[in-house]
């Protein structure tokens, strides 16, 4: 796999694994977000022992554990070529980090703890007993998100409070992924990550050479394209009753965002079942709710709207998913000319809206903005919706829309942006000190726009700025 920008984990990861104590590090992120290539880039300078697991048996694991070791850092010495236990499979490592560092790591830490439940009591043990006074770090890194926060990282589990470091690896930003079509426009790359969203392997499956059609048809739309069944695979592997799930976030693809819709839309005839099912994909880090930039306290408010938080995921549920029969007859083509493509901009239109708000936040932490805002996001009452708004602390309120457009923004936008501020400026609940404007545009702006924005101080991004700065 490719390791594209991942500077700042990498960081994280390293200066964890370089401590001159020992060391308990968790990572943990959906599948393919590339965990395995972060680490396997933070220990290629450093004695190692990556362990990988599988489904299997515990006798299966601490073999293959042995495997590992023995590979890495041989086993002269000891009786057998499997050790007898996990507890002395780890004392061996420790020993063997009394005078040098060493890194252990145990990948899809899910199955292995899934098979023997008595794994985190023995690293409990462990750490407490023997770990000090070598120079062991154990790094545990596990794809189930919900497993691996509620099982490791919980408070009522073994391992608690015990970690030196942990990470969430999501998925790239935009800008990020959009690294990954250096030879493309920046109008092209937006497309392709509004659809593959941030996840390196699936960014790698396109093609520069081939064209958007080409390279979706074969990667996504046809049966047996490499994520084809991706979304099915990854919620049939954690989740129980997965055709509700499925339901769920098809309901949510199509644009209800509210749980009394997501129920009925899902067919879900106990309404108030619904709560469960979404707190189940939030803690999988596929479904968000999100509330109006003014709102304070979010977690209070009853104006949250809930989403799919992946691209993929959005485009996956309202394009592949409702024409499966027609995908499974083998007609990528057809569902491409006439089911996706002629709506793909209005997809594709959210995608650069949340990248714009993303170019945002990274001039806001830059300092490049006429404030700090404390919120950015979306804002919307009844049927009036800003794309995006900014409230800062000193008062000053930031309206943006984003347009995703073949032809080139106006001043005709610019005013009936203007035209909502009282709207927002009813929910802010501060004296304001100041009003900006900004536009983002996909097919730059009108001479008109741009004389006028000059005289305003309205503030113009391309796309071109947004996804490569």
């Amino acid at each position: 796999m490719r390791f594209v920008n991942r500077e700042a984990e990498l960081a994280i990861v390293t200066q964890d694994l370089g401590s001159p104590r020992p060391s308990l590090f968790v990572l943990y992120g959906r599948r393919r977000t590339g965990k395995t290539a972060l680490l396997r880039k933070a220990v290629e300078t450093r004695r190692s022992v990556f362990f990988t697991a599988d489904l299997g048996s515990p006798r299966d694991h601490l073999a293959s554990f042995s495997t590992a070791i023995s590979e890495s850092l041989g086993t002269e010495g000891l009786e057998g070529a499997v050790f007898p236990s996990w507890e002395q499979a780890l004392r061996f490592c420790i020993r063997r980090a009394q005078r040098e560092p060493l890194t252990v790591i145990l990948d899809e830490f899910q199955y292995v703890a899934g098979a023997d439940a008595t794994l985190p009591s023995v690293l409990q043990r462990l750490w407490d007993t023997e770990f000090e006074g070598s120079r062991l770090s154990l790094v545990l890194c596990g794809s189930y998100v919900s497993f691996m926060e509620r099982r490791v990282l919980g408070a009522k589990n073994p391992l608690y409070g015990r970690r030196t470091g942990q990470l969430l690896l999501a998925p790239l930003r935009f800008r990020e992924a959009g690294l990954f079509f250096p030879s493309w426009t920046a109008d092209a790359a937006m497309s392709a990550v509004a659809i593959l969203g941030g996840i390196p392997a699936y960014l790698q499956q396109f093609n520069e050479t081939e064209d958007l059609a080409t390279n979706t048809m074969r990667t996504v739309l046809q049966q047996g394209a490499p994520l084809h069944d991706e979304p099915r695979f990854l919620m049939m592997e954690e989740l129980r009753e997965p055709q509700v799930y499925f339901s769920i976030c098809r309901a949510i693809a199509n644009g209800h965002g509210r749980p009394n819709e997501i129920a009925q839309a899902a067919g879900l005839r106990d309404r108030g079942a619904v709560g469960p099912y979404l707190a189940a994909l939030q803690d999988m880090k596929l479904v968000e709710r999100r509330t109006p930039a003014t709102v304070r306290n979010p977690e209070r408010s009853r104006q949250g709207l809930y989403r799919l938080a992946d691209p993929f995921f959005r485009f996956w549920f309202r394009f592949v998913y409702p024409n499966r029969a027609a995908l499974e007859a083998g007609d990528a083509e057809l569902v491409w000319s006439r089911k996706v493509e002629p709506h793909l901009a209005q997809h594709v239109a959210g995608a650069f809206e949340e990248a714009c708000r993303e170019h945002l936040l990274l001039l806001n932490r830059e300092g490049r903005l006429s404030a700090t805002y404390d919120r950015i996001g979306g804002w919307w009452r009844g049927p009036t919706e800003v794309d995006l708004v900014g409230i800062a602390d000193d008062g000053e309120v930031l309206l943006a829309e984003c347009t995703w457009s073949a032809k080139p923004v106006g001043t005709d936008i610019l005013d009936a942006l203007k035209e909502k501020l009282k709207h927002v400026l009813a929910d802010v609940d501060m004296k304001t000190t100041g009003i900006r404007f900004a536009l983002f545009s996909r097919s730059g702006f009108t001479t008109a726009l741009r004389r006028r924005a000059r005289v305003e101080s309205i503030h113009l991004f391309t796309v071109e700025e947004v996804l490569r700065g």
